[in-house]
């Protein structure tokens, strides 16, 4: 006969313990597998982990999609200070040719209508006929300015758009405006052949001479719009004259028939 002594308390009490513990977990994963088997559960676990991949792709194409468009964006800033530039630079090259054609045109005109007045003296004295006689040749129409000389037309506030009244002068509209002002200043208004009229005031003693006066005078190429404005006697030296105006405009000759000679100086 065997007698086993517990020299350690409590030690028996404890194995009952942690059997107990055993038994307990074993319960409680039999109770989760039982819970796993059912479909509602399953379906919610599903959607979670359905939830969480749907996350991550998306997170994952997002992130890519923000690095391309960072890149695009880097492409796209570089290319608009290229272009700026470039374009900047078109706009000094038109510019300048505005300019540059602003000016030959000015000289243009200047060479034009610099001889206009011998022309029309030379036509005159060629037409006139015998027994007839000038008093004065006088210019009717506004005297050729050189381009340029006469002063801009103040702007009228009222005429200034509605939508650009109050705007300040920092703003991308008012710029744009002050702009598209510049440029319809700067458009081409010269006129290269100005309009030029003239009377004439003389005095004869045959009608028939006054009618053929007329009619050489419309013939020239630089005179046309011949008129007779008023034709009266007076009497000059105890005699009978008819004293007569007539009104004409310059004409533009064909280049025909204009001749050009280059101006030569001697240098000593």
């Amino acid at each position: 006969m065997q007698i086993q002594v517990n020299l350690l308390p409590g030690a028996k009490k404890k194995h009952k313990g942690s059997k107990g513990s055993s038994r307990n977990i074993g319960a409680a994963f039999s109770g989760l597998s039982d819970s796993i088997k059912d479909p509602w559960m399953l379906g919610s676990a599903g959607a979670v982990i359905l939830s969480v991949v749907a996350v991550g792709v998306l997170f994952t194409t997002q992130q890519a999609s923000a690095g391309e468009l960072g890149v695009r964006l880097d492409k796209a800033v570089r290319d608009s200070t290229r272009y700026a530039t470039v374009l900047e630079a078109r706009r000094k090259v038109s510019v300048e040719r505005d300019s540059v054609r602003r000016q030959v045109q000015i000289i243009r005109t200047i060479d034009d209508n610099r001889y206009i007045w011998a022309h029309l003296l030379d036509e005159i004295s060629s037409a006139l006929p015998s027994y007839t006689w000038l008093t004065s040749v006088e210019q009717t129409s506004k005297p050729v300015l050189p381009p340029g000389a006469e002063p801009a037309a103040p702007v009228d506030p009222r005429d200034k758009p509605k939508a650009l009244a109050n705007e300040p002068a920092g703003t991308p509209a008012a710029k744009a405006a002050a702009a598209k002002a510049r440029a319809e200043a700067a458009a081409d208004t010269v006129i290269v052949h100005q309009p030029v009229a003239f009377k004439i005031v003389g005095q004869t003693v045959d009608m028939q001479a006054l009618t053929s006066f007329m009619k050489d005078l419309e013939a020239s190429a630089f005179v046309k719009n011949v008129m007779l404005i008023k034709s009266e006697i007076v009497v000059v030296d105890g005699k009978d004259v008819t004293e007569f105006q007539l009104d004409a405009e310059y004409e533009v000759p064909p280049q025909a028939l204009l001749r050009t000679e280059p101006l030569v100086v001697p240098v000593r």
